[in-house]
């Protein structure tokens, strides 16, 4: 089942354990610059972070990472996977400070307000130009939120875009929202809003007549919303007619490479064993045949032109 909360994605782009939540602790680390995580290494050249201090910044997007209302701690499903492969480097999620800078503020604020992001963030060209990915952990198709009965039968972008009058509901700076613009679909087909929240509230109000966003989204927002339903999940098409794999994985900073390097082959070991990946996200409402990875797929394979 999912983990259901009152929250929206990105909602005021706020606040999100492993199957076991986290303490959370509110402020940001101030130095300007932050040292690496990589300074101490075990007898085998790996890394220890055994009493290290750590912040994570992560984004308030239900199930990826969020502040949960009723314990006031952060959780989701990347925080599930990336909190235990944190811990197989020897870290103590005590020592572990979860920061909310923003979501302009997760790429920009890496190696100096904190050190790593967690928020499910998709790997692309354009962030992997200026941040450190991870190999990633989940793949997640995008989906259309319409009112009951779809009216104007709108399943993909693409419905939008050979559309004369279809208006297509966006969050501000998403992946949907870049595509839409790359297709050439006219500003007065698209209505941006920076959050679920708004483009709901656009939507009943008839102005605009889906809403794209990751499928998983819209679905928590649909079970709680009997008005709303969610089409079957698609991969947006690139100008060449290739899908674009929404794929998410952890985020790190120049300074902590060593460590982005050897945390691939702590993600490898997950996604070597299902059963245990599925053990740590399968709470947050995903699954092996719609959210496991492809077999050769890495931030490098993502990223051709900007990887570093």
């Amino acid at each position: 089942m999912f983990k259901r909360t009152s929250l929206n994605r990105r909602q005021l782009m706020a606040a999100g354990g492993g199957a076991a939540a986290i303490a959370l602790a509110t402020s940001a680390c101030s130095k300007a610059e932050r040292d690496s995580l990589g300074d101490s290494e075990g007898d085998d050249g790996t890394i220890d972070l055994s009493g290290q201090d750590i912040t994570i910044a992560y984004a308030n997007e239900n199930p990826y990472s969020f502040r949960n209302p009723d314990t006031n701690e952060v959780e989701g499903q990347s925080v599930a996977l990336h909190t235990y492969i944190l811990e197989q480097f020897g870290a103590d999620p005590d020592r572990i400070e979860w920061t909310d800078p923003g979501w302009d503020g997760l790429i920009a604020g890496l190696g100096n307000t904190h050190d790593i992001v967690i928020a499910g963030m998709f790997v692309n060209e354009k962030r992997c130009k200026n941040a450190y990915f991870a190999d990633p952990d989940y793949v997640m198709p995008d989906a259309m939120m319409v009112l009951n009965g779809n009216p104007k039968d709108i399943h993909t972008i693409e419905d939008v875009a050979e559309s004369d009058d279809a208006v297509m509901g966006v969050m501000n700076g998403t992946t949907g929202h870049t595509i839409a613009k790359d297709m050439g679909i006219p500003e007065d087909q698209l209505n941006v809003q920076d959050d679920l929240e708004g483009l709901k509230l656009e939507l009943k109000a008839g102005r605009c007549d889906a809403i794209e966003l990751t499928q998983i989204n819209l679905a928590l927002e649909a079970e709680q919303d009997d008005e709303l339903e969610v089409t079957e999940g698609f991969y947006p098409k690139d100008e060449n007619g290739e899908e674009i794999i929404g794929a998410g994985a952890a985020v790190f900073s120049e300074a902590n490479k060593k460590l982005r390097d050897q945390y691939n082959e702590k993600i490898a070991e997950v996604l070597n064993d299902k059963d245990k990946w599925l053990s740590l996200v399968g709470d947050y409402g995903f699954t092996v045949e719609e959210n496991f990875p492809p077999e050769d797929m890495t931030a490098e394979s993502l990223c051709p032109e900007n990887y570093q």
